[in-house]
């Protein structure tokens, strides 16, 4: 029947599966957290634009500034998509 080394071989191996599903956890955590968060060199390449914001905020509120970032973005993505379409073309 189940002796104690078999009752030890057990242990070993939940403990091992444990410590490999804690590796496999963090490793999950830095991948959703490395595509969550920016990058600290994005943050620093456009510091204007952070300042920018942080200044038009309380000035105009957070639902006028959260439309106009909205109309910026899908402006940005058109000039991004026009410029492209118009590199692809030369």
């Amino acid at each position: 029947m189940s002796g104690p080394s078999t009752l030890e071989d057990r242990r070993t191996r939940l403990v091992a599966a444990c410590d490999l599903e804690r590796v496999n956890l963090r490793l999950a955590w830095q991948d959703v957290r490395g595509a969550v968060a920016p990058e600290v060199g994005a943050r620093r390449a456009r510091p204007w634009v952070l300042r920018t914001i942080g200044y038009a905020l309380p000035l105009i509120g957070y639902r006028r500034m959260g439309t106009a970032l909205r109309f910026a973005a899908v402006g940005l993505a058109v000039w991004r998509a026009v410029s492209s379409w118009r590199a692809r073309q030369r």
